[in-house]
């Protein structure tokens, strides 16, 4: 199916790696201009040109100036405002997962707000007026289960991704009768090359792929295992960035859609 999205002007965030990977390469294979973006230079641009990308635009999204500076490198590479947003970029103090929210500083919160929630804001704020201007925009912001359903560890990033979600609700309920959507997308566990290493190395076993990794993680019970009884794929969320971001949607907008394979109990 064509979704619409041939020539479409996509910047994704966090995409030299993982998730943001696997959505700039979807959208380039459904013909779009995509700009990756990443911390380091050097693999941004081994990830663009391995899928024919426009271009990269490189910076820490989390540090004070840089969301400016990555969305002037991206419009420049682009040559055109921003038609789609991909707030992918974010990350967690792996540290703080197992310690209780009062153990955890007020400092590691303000860190991971602006890793999670305030650079995707920012970028928001910047591209924003000319979707409106052009009558034609599409956000999706990349937010997490926890935020849903947060662990009793790890509050700081639970709490980070909630306020992007409410973020994004109170966005799509101000951009009315203008053709720009914002939406959330809520991955819960996806198997990207970091927890493929995982496996590896707790398998004791270089050799095992990624779909071995996944079936002995999910029969371990290693992590707890969703309904779907593995977990999720990078290009699984993939396919409904897609879906969200195609100009063809352009009644969906202030959702919250789970690409979990049911990890949250409970209805949005």
């Amino acid at each position: 199916m064509d979704l619409g999205l041939k020539g479409r002007r996509v910047l994704v965030t966090g995409s030299s790696s993982g998730i943001g990977e696997a959505i700039a390469q979807l959208f380039a294979d459904e013909g779009a201009k995509v700009v990756i973006h990443g911390r380091n230079r050097e693999r941004a641009e081994k990830v663009a040109a391995a899928i024919g990308a426009a271009g990269v635009a490189i910076g820490e999204l989390a540090e004070d100036g840089q969301a400016a500076s990555v969305h002037t490198e991206a419009v420049a590479a682009l040559g055109g405002n921003i038609e789609v947003l991909i707030n992918n970029a974010g990350g967690n103090s792996e540290g703080n997962t197992s310690k209780p929210p009062a153990a955890i500083p007020a400092s590691d919160y303000i860190s991971n707000f602006k890793a999670n929630a305030l650079g995707a804001i920012q970028l928001c704020e910047l591209s924003v007026p000319d979707m409106v201007a052009n009558r034609l925009g599409r956000i999706v912001n990349v937010s997490s289960a926890v935020a849903m359903q947060p662990n009793y560890m790890g509050a700081d990033y639970s709490a980070a991704k909630a306020a992007l979600n409410n973020y994004t609700f109170s966005l799509a309920g101000s951009l009315r009768g203008v053709n720009v959507t914002a939406n959330v997308l809520s991955p819960g566990v996806i198997l990207v090359d970091g927890l493929v290493r995982f496996g590896r190395m707790k398998f004791g076993d270089e050799s095992l792929t990624a779909d071995q990794v996944n079936e002995r993680l999910a029969a371990e019970a290693v992590f707890e295992v969703p309904p779907a009884g593995r977990f999720g794929l990078p290009r699984e969320l993939a396919m409904v960035a897609a879906l969200l971001a195609s100009p063809l949607n352009g009644f969906i907008t202030g959702a919250n859609y789970r690409v979990d394979g049911g990890q949250v109990r409970g209805l949005n």
